[in-house]
């Protein structure tokens, strides 16, 4: 029988259905999907160093008024007597409160110092844009410090480093929190999900 003959026990074919669908795809084995802001989305260094200019010049005003007022604070509690000098060590006190705990409390509760606000940045945590935990914070901050006065070149070098930093432009105080910093209105787009965090 010829192959193109009629077969009367052949069944026809159903006009009405559907091609099978193409099987699933799955990444090769390891293969994960890197977390993280899109590229445009990134803070330009410039704008960071802006920020780190103001906020320099915040946290000597918050340095200086949290001195003052802990300081009036003694002198009316001691209701005029002789305080032998105390006024002045609550003064450096509060001021030394005041600087190391300007930029953790305002990149944990706000996402942003000052300085970062006025320049439409952000720092986010990389992993899913969300502000930092206190803890992260206060450590990025701490590590930072840490590079500026103790080692030497430290403070210039970790400023510089997100120059050449790939793919996220991290400094190496960001690294340690596993922060990044962005453009606020930008900040909540993933190129994965769509969402990488809130920009509020």
């Amino acid at each position: 029988m010829s192959e193109y003959q009629y077969n009367p026990y052949q069944q026809a074919p159903n006009p009405y259905a559907y091609a099978a669908p193409p099987p699933p795809y799955y990444p090769p084995p390891g293969y994960y999907p890197m977390p993280g802001p899109p590229p445009y989305a990134l803070a330009e260094q410039g704008m960071r160093l802006a920020a780190r200019i103001l906020d320099g010049v915040f946290v000597f005003v918050v340095t200086g008024l949290t001195g003052l007022v802990l300081a009036l604070a003694t002198l009316l509690g001691a209701g005029g007597g002789d305080t032998h000098g105390t006024e002045g060590w609550v003064f450096a006190a509060g001021g030394l409160l005041g600087f190391l705990l300007y930029e953790p409390l305002m990149n944990w509760h706000y996402g942003a110092t000052l300085g970062k606000r006025i320049c439409g940045l952000r720092v986010a945590r990389l992993r899913d844009g969300e502000n930092l935990s206190f803890g992260a914070a206060l450590g990025r901050w701490a590590f930072y410090l840490v590079l500026a006065f103790i080692v030497p070149l430290g403070g210039l070098i970790n400023a510089l480093s997100c120059l050449w930093d790939k793919p996220f432009q991290q400094c190496f105080h960001d690294k340690v929190a596993n922060s990044v910093v962005v453009k606020r209105d930008l900040a909540h787009v993933s190129p994965a999900s769509g969402e990488f965090g809130h920009s509020g």
